[in-house]
């Protein structure tokens, strides 16, 4: 079996290109042709690439050996003999240029590139072209790649993985000031100088020009890139990528140099990306458990499904890895209408094997048979989960005649406990809290957002700030209630009498604090806000594909007076088509409202959603694996082993009467056992012109295919093909 040349994975012989890295095999009798004319580039060897390239530079620069090599360029180290110096030299793979117009879009962006200049960023010193080579000049850096340092150190500290990602950040947001996406932010394309590390950003552009080529995807489906560091929105092919997609990568990044592993891998690429657009980040504390919770959360932040959840800017990622406080996020929600882009990564989704939308409609449930209604009287309500500690109460600045700083204490002590034994409201350990306030020689008089990441560090999401001061004859004690997260007040409670009467008083401010957390969804149910809870009339069910089924994840549900739910919001990170067909299912059911001292009153609510398998009757083999649905998520592994192919890039010649470049067009296919289609291919996807997409499904259907194959033999099978306009 031959083994791919770059990344040295063993493929087989009948595939086109390498699944890891999309690398062309070049032993494969099944590599495509380029349209449009295009000759492929057959692999050339180091020596003649050196050799070529020498001459491309002419008598001045002089070629002296092979640096390294990744998936789109190959790189030499070169000698400047008119200013005595080394530098080096990066050749584009021939193989991604095999057209004019691909050569003048990397020069482009090469060029491009070259006019940033920031402290991180990896300078260009020139672009060229010559001997049928594309190339630019760069300095010779003498360090390693981040790639290196990982594949040595596995994992970082976390200043360190703070500065590099703060440098990486704010390399980015020069980039993206001057209107340019990276879009193939990953460790092979950060470089480390010298002993301090000092970070540069590599091959700016590079990925949008291989991806505007048209060899975006090769035959098998595979893209040209790194599919571990992609964007759901990037590995979904969506035309809406911007710099926010880089955030998602460098979000990636940051993961894998705290946990010592990527956070999606699987042998095939087209499963990681499945991944990046379906499934939710997994847990980074559960893979390293020292990490600081802010950090955890900046992490979390920049990796989310949606792009409007992100960071908006790597300025603003910049700025929360330097400083630890970070800029609020964009509320949204969850019943909010889905953006194009979101659109477009659940449809990429379908391309990579998951099913969605795509239920003919005689097999489709009724809109409201995912949720199973049962007599009011025989529902219960739903026992809401354990939560871990949520709010956090520092020591109270005190000023008044006697020991203020056991007042100081013992205020704060006081407060938090009456808030767990009588409210039932989960606090952080007091004695726990203070060891950590004294270790760090922490003062009251030390900034807000510094007191509100303590609080975060220690695992609260609110956190309460005190104060006790003489008032003439009275003294005044008060409260106030931030959210650790965006660093804004939520609430405030305040008592004043008598001094001798001060324990009174902190008692009555517990209840302030504790009436102004019924409106945090994390704090309710507790016994302030309502006597009895809001729970659904029936149990809330789901019906989901295999995968998701057999669990129960918890929504907060803002519930009326009237019993209507509203503003559902997972508790935990899920895929956005989870998230949308279980807060579908939580507005659709009646609730019985909260009710306080016998009256209705507008509560959130905790509620279970229980995610269930289709029925067993609809996972026979003879009928999942003729529905097309069914057939791409191949359940338990019943309708194939190894899914069909094209045998040639999915690219139509652009019709003269489209007006402009058409996008995509999205088609489903029925390949049989000899690789014909079967039928004509239904356009699930459109593009922007309605000839384009009937040109692609014409052409599709006289494609020949790759079949299925289950057990060593060919069998039919449905696939999902995503037809690029030809360069």
């Amino acid at each position: 079996m031959p083994t791919c040349g770059h990344c040295s994975l063993e493929i087989p012989v009948s595939t086109a290109y390498c699944p890891r890295c999309g690398t062309p095999n070049p032993e494969s009798p099944t590599l495509p042709t380029p349209t449009s004319g295009a000759q492929i580039t057959e692999h050339i060897p180091a020596d003649e690439l050196k050799q070529r390239l020498q001459a491309a530079l002419g008598q001045d620069l002089v070629v002296q050996g092979e640096l390294g090599e990744g998936g789109f360029a190959v790189v030499f180290a070169v000698e400047d003999r008119k200013l005595s110096r080394r530098i080096a030299v990066k050749v584009l793979r021939p193989e991604l240029t095999v057209s004019r117009s691909t050569v003048q879009r990397f020069v482009r962006e090469a060029k491009a590139a070259a006019g940033l200049s920031h402290p991180h960023i990896l300078p260009i010193f020139f672009v060229g072209e010559g001997e049928g080579l594309v190339y630019f000049g760069m300095p010779l850096v003498e360090g390693e790649t981040l790639e290196s340092l990982l594949s040595r150190e596995k994992r970082l500290r976390e200043p360190e993985v703070t500065r590099i990602g703060a440098e990486i950040a704010e390399a980015l947001a020069e980039a993206h000031r001057n209107g340019l996406v990276h879009r193939d932010v990953k460790p092979a394309n950060v470089l480390l100088q010298g002993p301090t590390r000092r970070v540069l950003v590599a091959d700016f552009g590079i990925a949008k020009a291989a991806a505007g080529s048209g060899e975006k995807l090769t035959g098998t489906g595979v893209v040209i890139g790194s599919p571990h560091y992609m964007s759901p929105e990037q590995a979904a092919g969506s035309g809406d990528v911007d710099h926010r997609s880089d955030v998602y990568s460098l979000g990636v990044v940051l993961w894998q140099m705290l946990a010592g592993a990527l956070p999606f891998d699987a042998a095939d690429s087209q499963d990681v990306l499945m991944q990046h657009i379906t499934r939710p980040l997994p847990p980074l504390r559960k893979r390293r458990k020292d990490v600081s919770p802010r950090l955890t959360q900046t992490v979390e932040r920049c990796c989310a499904k949606l792009a409007g959840d992100r960071f908006q800017s790597a300025a603003d990622l910049g700025l929360a890895l330097r400083t630890g406080v970070a800029p609020a996020a964009p509320r949204r929600l969850a019943l909010a209408r889905p953006s194009r882009g979101m659109l477009i990564a659940l449809a990429g989704a379908l391309v990579l094997g998951v099913a969605i939308l795509l239920v003919p409609a005689r097999t489709s449930p009724p809109p409201n048979a995912d949720t199973e209604v049962a007599s009011a009287a025989t529902a219960a309500p739903a026992a809401p989960p354990s939560a871990a500690p949520a709010l956090a109460v520092l020591p109270f600045d005190v000023n008044i005649t006697g020991d203020t700083a056991q007042w100081s204490r013992h205020a704060a002590r006081s407060l938090a406990t009456t808030m767990l034994e009588r409210f039932g409201v989960a606090t952080v350990d007091f004695n726990q809290l203070l060891g950590q306030w004294t270790a760090q020689h922490r003062t009251l008089s030390a900034p807000l957002d510094s007191n509100a990441a303590f609080a975060y560090r220690m695992s609260a999401n609110q956190v309460v700030m005190g104060s006790i001061f003489e008032a003439g004859r009275q003294v005044r004690v008060a409260a106030d209630i931030y959210d650790t997260r965006t660093i804004k007040r939520i609430g405030h409670g305040e008592q004043n009498g008598s001094p001798d009467n001060l324990i009174a008083l902190l008692d009555r401010l517990a209840g302030s604090v504790a009436v102004a957390l019924c409106h945090q969804p994390e704090f309710n149910p507790h016994s302030l806000c309502f006597d009895a809870p809001a729970h659904p009339r029936a149990p809330v069910t789901v019906t989901l594909p295999l995968e998701f089924a057999d669990s129960q994840p918890a929504f907060y549900v803002l519930v009326s007076r009237e019993g209507v739910a509203s503003d559902p919001r997972p508790k935990n990170a899920l895929p956005g088509f989870v998230i949308l067909a279980a807060a579908r299912a939580l507005t659709a059911v009646a609730y019985a409202p909260a009710r306080k001292r016998g009256a209705a009153v507008e509560a959130w609510s905790v509620v279970s959603v229980t995610l269930r398998a289709p029925p067993a009757s609809a996972l026979s083999v003879s009928k999942t694996c003729d529905a097309p649905t069914t057939s791409l998520q191949n359940p338990q592994q019943t309708c194939w082993d190894a899914r069909a192919t094209p045998m040639a890039p999915p690219q139509v010649a652009v019709p003269p009467s489209c007006a402009a470049s058409p996008g995509p067009a999205m088609l489903l296919v029925h390949v049989s056992p000899r690789g014909e289609t079967l039928g004509m291919p239904t356009v699930t996807g459109r593009s922007k012109c309605a000839k384009f997409d009937q040109t692609a499904a014409a052409l599709m259907a006289d494609m020949r295919y790759s079949p299925a194959r289950k057990s060593g033999q060919p069998v039919a099978a449905w696939l999902i093909l995503l037809v690029r306009p030809s360069p």
